[in-house]
């Protein structure tokens, strides 16, 4: 399985992001979870951001965050329990680990993103799509990007897992971002999902224009970080079909007002 996964790595990756974007797309038309008036606009904006974002990241690093696993193979965490510990464990429980920390990473990153003003500045932008869907998955700044990308890198780096366990770890960032951002009703599977991951309904409330709710359900993939560290909340004080998205200060949800929200945020301060 291993070989398989990084001798086709570029079609799985292509083919579960492409995939789950007509999924995802299909399914929040047949059943949306809001009524909303997303235009054909405004998901071509949001998913031309997200190329840009890609072609971007891979020319500054060509070889992304798998380089940077070869790497720290031997310098790293994972390295230092296996060699100077002497602690042996199976392949796959050294991937799920891996999976597990870098999950963790992204939990904490997106609550300082809430909390520097300069990186909130970046990631406003994200916040201000006013028509949460499967497109709002791959709506970040440039900016944001780079800043995020270099976390992750640090911790690969610091990490050094496996090189599956990052390409399993990106197709998961990518499918999860699209899967949390839908605009789909999971009905009471969302209740139940959500023991285990963030769900739709989880993180539409983390879009929510109440400053108190933005600062709640931060979680990317795994939902047990925001029980853990207290910033979870089940509901929204409105009904999920009238909650207010978006931002205040952002009255144009387009692309040009993502590239320009950073700018706008600081002048504010």
């Amino acid at each position: 399985m291993s070989d398989y996964i990084l001798t086709h790595e570029a079609a799985l990756r292509s083919g579960v992001f492409f995939g789950l974007l007509l999924v995802f797309f299909a399914l929040e038309n047949w059943r949306p979870r809001r009524v909303q008036n997303v235009t054909r606009q405004h998901f071509l904006g949001n998913f031309g951001l997200g190329v840009f974002n890609g072609f971007l990241l891979r020319l500054l690093m060509p070889g992304g965050l798998v380089a940077l696993a070869a790497l720290s193979a031997d310098s790293s965490l994972i390295g230092w329990l296996k060699s100077d510990l002497n602690i042996a464990m199976p392949f796959w429980a050294e991937i799920a680990l891996c999976l597990v920390l870098l999950d963790l990473t992204l939990y904490w990153q997106h609550r300082l993103f809430h909390r520097i003003p300069l990186l909130w500045a970046l990631h406003g932008a994200h916040h201000g799509d006013r028509n949460l869907n499967v497109s709002s998955g791959l709506r970040f700044h440039p900016g944001e990007a780079v800043v995020s990308f270099a976390i992750k890198g640090l911790t690969v780096l610091l990490l050094g897992p496996p090189v599956i366990a990052v390409i399993l770890f990106e197709i998961l960032l990518n499918g999860a971002s699209l899967f949390n951002h839908a605009n789909w009703s999971l009905g009471r599977a969302d209740r139940w999902l959500r023991y285990m991951i963030v769900t739709p309904d989880m993180h539409r409330l983390h879009h929510s224009r109440q400053a108190h709710e933005s600062l709640k359900n931060f979680g990317f993939f795994l939902s047990i970080w925001d029980r853990l560290f207290a910033s979870y909340q089940d509901e929204p004080a409105q009904a999920h079909k009238n909650i207010a998205l978006g931002l205040d200060e952002v009255e144009d949800d387009g692309w040009r007002a993502t590239l320009r929200y950073p700018f706008k945020s600081l002048r504010l301060k």
